[in-house]
């Protein structure tokens, strides 16, 4: 399997994947391949902004009646 080497990674990101590994029960490794495995399956289906916070308002059972992300988008276009 090919391997990535990435250079000059801030300290700040290298301790945010540590986190999130902890969490995960992943090894900083697994984590960091996790990360890049999921961006690049975004990519790839080429996922709207509002098909995925709709995915997340699904997961978080929000009310039928709540603004749905188009609306935020559209009031802070509109707002400028």
């Amino acid at each position: 399997m090919p391997a990535l080497h990435i250079r000059n990674v801030p300290v700040e990101v290298i301790e945010t994947l540590r986190q999130r590994a902890v969490l995960h029960g992943r090894s900083l490794n697994a984590e960091a391949l996790r990360v890049l495995a999921e961006s690049a399956e975004r990519e790839r289906e080429g996922t709207p902004i509002t098909k995925r916070l709709a995915e997340i308002a699904a997961r978080v059972n929000l009310p039928p009646d709540a603004p749905r992300p188009e609306d935020f988008i559209r009031r802070d276009r509109d707002s400028r």
